[in-house]
């Protein structure tokens, strides 16, 4: 019978691991839109974190600049659905100001959370008065809900040119 004890080096048994490890870094690490990895120190995490919960939050408000523009534009004549959409609308739009509203920015971002709350209540109140024109089917009310809602997109307008949310 041939005993041999077969002696491994530290080194090949660190090998295995080293590249397993290397392997889930490279697929965990979170990348900009450059492809680049982003070192995440606390404060630039803080940062990004902000940055793309504002940029989503830009996405909802175009997404219920439609819904206000397809209800000023009248696409619906049954009073009831139009009542009902106004009423999503606005609650949309309480939302979208609720979220920008809670989150606390970081030093750095101050002048984008005060582009991007002043955004959200433009439209809020863009959505309050298409509630209105709704409630009261006035000239004076469909022209001061348009009126609010071209404020609203110029503010989101702006707010898109930022910098901080350019697609780089």
């Amino acid at each position: 019978m041939d005993d041999r004890i077969v002696h491994i080096s530290l080194g090949w048994l660190l090998l295995p691991l080293a590249i397993i490890l290397t392997v889930v870094g490279a697929l965990s690490t979170p990348h900009d839109a450059r492809g680049q990895p982003l070192l995440l120190l606390p404060d630039v995490k803080v940062v990004e974190d902000y940055r793309l919960s504002i940029s989503s939050a830009t996405a909802n408000l175009q997404l219920l600049d439609g819904e206000i523009a397809a209800l000023l534009a009248g696409q619906n004549s049954d009073l009831f659905t139009q009542s009902r959409q106004a009423q999503a609308a606005f609650e949309h739009a309480l939302r979208i100001t609720q979220e920008v509203d809670v989150q606390s920015a970081p030093p750095a971002l101050d002048g984008l959370r005060g582009a991007a709350s002043g955004t959200a209540s433009a439209y809020l109140e863009a959505a309050r008065l298409a509630l209105v024109w709704v409630s009261l089917p006035q000239d004076a009310n469909h022209a001061a809900a348009e009126n609010s809602m071209a404020q609203a997109r110029q503010q989101l307008k702006t707010l898109e040119e930022s910098k901080w949310l350019a697609k780089k």
